[in-house]
C-alpha cells in the first residue's frame, strides 16, 4: 500500500449530522444539524500514581470517554425534539423537561492540506454520543447585526470495537476496546459510504 500524504494543516467543521438508534437496534439515515461554526473535542480522563519504597511504581490512566462542545449558526429543532427536548403542538413548537437519554452518533468533516497541496476532505463520527439542551443568547448592542451563536454540550461514550466476525474485540490481554471516535480519509476503504450510513469500527479479516 502506498504511503498516505502527509496532511499539513487542518480546518473548518462542516456537513455535521445526527443519526439516532432505529427499531431493527441499527441507527437510522443520518439527519442534518444545520450549519456549524466550531466543534471543540476534549479527553475526559484522571491519572494515579501509586508509590512503594518511597517511589512511584505505576502511573493509572484513566480514560472515561470525551466531552465535546459544538458550536452552531443556529439551534437544530429537529435534532432538539429527537433527544426529546422540544414537541411540536398544535400551537407551535414547545421546550419540555428531558425525560430520556438516547445514545446516538455524530459525524462532522473536516478541510485539510496535504503535502501535494490537494484539500482532503477527512470524515469524522463520535459514538455514544448524548447530548444537553443549548444555552439560546440573544442581544443587539451595535447599529449591525449581532449574530447569535449556540453551543451544545456533548457527552462522548463510545461503542465496541467489533472483531472480523461480529463479536466484540478483545486485545491480547482479555480487554475490551472502546472505539470513542473514528476518521477516516480519502485513502480509506469505504470512504465513499462513510458519512451516508452509521459505520461501526470493526477489525479486518
Amino acid at each position: 500500500m502506498a504511503e498516505k500524504n502527509k496532511t499539513l494543516v487542518r480546518f473548518n467543521v462542516q456537513n455535521v449530522k445526527y443519526a439516532v438508534p432505529d427499531a431493527s437496534g441499527g441507527f437510522g439515515a443520518f439527519q442534518s444539524m444545520g450549519t456549524s461554526m466550531k466543534i471543540a473535542i476534549e479527553n475526559d480522563s484522571s491519572t494515579k500514581s501509586i508509590y512503594g519504597d518511597g517511589k512511584r511504581i505505576v502511573h493509572i490512566v484513566n480514560e472515561k470517554g470525551k466531552t465535546a462542545t459544538l458550536t452552531q449558526n443556529n439551534v437544530c429543532d429537529a435534532y432538539e425534539v429527537a433527544m426529546g427536548r422540544k414537541i411540536r403542538t398544535a400551537q407551535g413548537l414547545a421546550d419540555i423537561k428531558q425525560l430520556k437519554n438516547i445514545l446516538h452518533v455524530i459525524y462532522f468533516e473536516t478541510c485539510g492540506i496535504d503535502e501535494e497541496g490537494a484539500m482532503p476532505i477527512a470524515k469524522t463520527m463520535l459514538y455514544g454520543v448524548t447530548s444537553t439542551r443549548p444555552a439560546e443568547s440573544f442581544d443587539q448592542n451595535t447599529d449591525d447585526i449581532n449574530e447569535s451563536s449556540f453551543d451544545t454540550a456533548l457527552e462522548i461514550s463510545g461503542t465496541p470495537l467489533l472483531a472480523a466476525n461480529g463479536a466484540n474485540y478483545k486485545d491480547d490481554k482479555g480487554n475490551e476496546v472502546v472505539v470513542w471516535q473514528m476518521t477516516v480519509t480519502p485513502d480509506d476503504e469505504g470512504y465513499d459510504i462513510f458519512g451516508s450510513e452509521v459505520v461501526l469500527p470493526k477489525m479486518a479479516e
